[in-house]
């Protein structure tokens, strides 16, 4: 078994402000939620990939290129 995070990078608004953060806001805290992952030991991180405007990855592998040069285990 490997335990690990599965993420769309969703954009979706703030259930409670109401706000949405930028796409740019969301891809830096995805690769830090990435990077916090790979320094707990998490073995696994997936990346979804959707083509719609609320959603950041329509291309995840670029994601993952630019994660795996930040990462030790994940690269």
């Amino acid at each position: 078994m490997e335990i690990g995070i599965y993420d769309f990078a969703e954009v979706f608004p703030d259930p409670q402000t109401g706000e949405t953060i930028s796409t740019a806001d969301r891809l830096r805290n995805l690769v830090e939620q990435i990077e916090l992952a790979d320094q707990v030991g998490l073995e696994v991180f997936g990346l979804g990939e959707h083509h719609r405007p609320d959603f950041l990855a329509s291309a995840p592998a670029v994601v993952l290129g630019a994660i795996a040069a930040r990462t030790q285990k994940f690269a």
